[in-house]
């Protein structure tokens, strides 16, 4: 595998990987510029437990090769960056129930010599939102497979309105879910969403001209290094301000040895 690894983000315990080591890897085209890594290893080295992320700077043209040799590899598991998550599917061995109804997966464990996929994303944008109790009214914009998580997860105790451009595809994801959505037009003339609490945006596309005031709070998944429609806009959250519920996930996964 083609591994860059950034020294800060590395070095977990004494700074040595021993043969009980569970190995955890970040791939993502720039994985060595994104927090993860570093977060989870500091976690790891404050609880004593021996384990490792490593950041994994692969290309596309190099991704599926990756995925399928981490089957003979001595990684244990791996996060997926955003431009990753899709479309992979094909190759997993077997999945969680949420990545086989939402087309996504963000976490990739080996299973002896198979890949187990699952969708964590989802279950900490939750935790998030449930963290803040003055969260009730959301906008998310998109279909992408977070949308279609939330759409179950936020399925009680919250009033959740969906934006796109095209109105056919909320339909189908609303029909493919079995969930009904608040289906809403995202206008090219422009959306305000200051009536929300929160809005978050799941697509990977430049929509700032289609956002004429943001939401009270405004989150996508996209760290301090990519581009995001809405950094300009005030109370913005990323996926850096999310590491520390990534982490715990993480980390309960190692403990549980799954």
């Amino acid at each position: 595998m083609g591994v860059m690894m950034n020294e800060e983000n590395s070095m977990n315990l004494d700074d040595r990987i021993g043969p009980q080591t569970i190995l955890y890897g970040y791939i993502a085209i720039s994985a060595s510029t994104n927090r993860l890594s570093h977060n989870f290893n500091k976690a790891l080295k404050e609880a004593s437990m021996d384990g490792m992320m490593i950041p994994m700077n692969i290309r596309e043209d190099d991704f599926y090769f990756t995925l399928a040799n981490m089957k003979k590899s001595h990684v244990n598991g791996a996060m997926l960056g955003l431009e990753y998550q899709e479309n992979i599917l094909d190759l997993l061995d077997s999945s969680s129930e949420v990545v086989k109804r939402c087309g996504g997966c963000d976490f990739v464990k080996r299973v002896g010599q198979t890949l187990y996929g699952e969708f964590i994303s989802g279950n900490v944008v939750k935790e998030f939102i449930d963290s803040d109790k003055s969260i009730k009214k959301i906008a998310i914009i998109g279909d992408k497979p977070l949308a279609k998580a939330l759409a179950i997860l936020l399925l009680d105790g919250y009033e959740v309105a969906y934006y796109d451009q095209q109105i056919e595809t909320l339909l189908s994801m609303g029909q493919a879910l079995d969930i009904n959505i608040d289906i809403n037009f995202l206008s090219p003339n422009g959306v305000d969403f200051s009536d929300f609490d929160l809005l978050i945006d799941t697509t990977f596309d430049d929509i700032s001209s289609v956002i004429t005031r943001g939401a009270k709070m405004n989150l996508d998944l996209k760290d301090s290094k990519t581009f995001s429609s809405m950094k300009h806009l005030n109370e913005y959250v990323g996926f850096d301000k999310l590491l520390d519920f990534y982490t715990l996930h993480l980390i309960e996964d190692l403990q549980n040895g799954r």
